[in-house]
């Protein structure tokens, strides 16, 4: 007897697991589960590379001018570097809705660089307070530039999206054709080759971006750019006598107003649940 009802006891255990699992799969469908091929694939991770193009105008402004042969006698009056055009090329990712990096390059063309200074060596007599002579300085810069950025995107409002940034990277110019040219004596002297110096550079921006489409979208910028110091090549005068090493045009910074298009080379979608029926 005992043995006939532990028998009857198991196989009722059994009866009941068996009916137990054969209702789950209706009871999921009747809460609307649905079947596996159903169920949606993972999200995406929602990032996106981009490729970049970038054209603007550059505002360089030089922080001083320094030459071994000035002293105390020498006044610097007027230091300029023209404005002109930049063209930049990158590529980059959104890592998220608020924070993007990337790589650019940038060729900032070439920018007319001129100075003037007087000086009164005590040899032309006169005053102590009047000049003796004066020097007109000119040359052209050629630079690029490369960065490595980051940007914080500050939220979108009526479909623009503030945002501001920072980069570092490096920065190489090219002196060439500097002319060192005295009006009141007529002297005249000249860099002999052109010189080229690279230096560590970095940035800031600040800009507002409008998406265009899902995949095109574009910024207006401004940047503040800090390329360093160069110097010119060695100086001979116009009888051929060496002049020494020249000027040496220090910490060049540029104001940049820069218009740049973007463009994702994939759409990612937005984060979604799994669905129900």
């Amino acid at each position: 007897m005992k043995t006939t009802s532990v028998c009857a006891l198991l196989g009722a255990v059994a009866s009941a697991a068996l009916l137990t699992f054969a209702a789950v799969p209706a009871r999921a469908a009747d809460l609307g589960y649905g079947s596996v091929k159903d169920i949606p694939p993972p999200a995406p991770s929602g990032r996106a590379w981009y490729l970049r193009g970038t054209i603007g105008m550059k505002n360089p402004e030089p922080g001083s001018i320094w030459s071994e042969d000035f002293d105390d006698t020498f006044t610097v009056i007027h230091k300029d570097i023209k404005s002109s055009a930049l063209f930049g090329f990158g590529i980059g990712v959104e890592h998220n809705r608020w924070l993007r990096f990337d790589l650019t390059g940038e060729y900032r063309g070439k920018q007319h660089f001129v100075a003037h200074d007087i000086y009164n060596d005590g040899v032309c007599g006169g005053d102590p307070g009047d000049f003796c002579g004066a020097n007109d300085h000119t040359a052209n810069l050629r630079s690029w530039m490369g960065l490595a950025n980051a940007y914080v995107d500050l939220g979108t409002f009526r479909g623009l999206t503030p945002y501001v940034g920072g980069g570092v990277g490096f920065a190489t110019i090219t002196t060439m054709g500097y002319k060192d040219v005295n009006p009141v004596s007529g002297g005249f002297a000249f860099a002999e080759k052109d010189r080229t110096t690279t230096n560590f550079a970095w940035a800031l921006y600040a800009g507002v971006a409008y998406d265009v489409t899902p995949q095109l979208t574009l910024d207006f910028g401004y940047r503040y750019s800090d390329l360093g110091s160069v110097k010119t090549g060695s100086m001979t005068d116009y009888l051929g006598a060496d002049q020494g090493q020249g000027i040496e045009i220090r910490d060049i910074t540029s104001h940049d107003l820069l218009f740049t298009a973007r463009y994702r080379l994939d759409s990612p979608q937005p984060m979604y649940p799994v669905s129900f029926k």
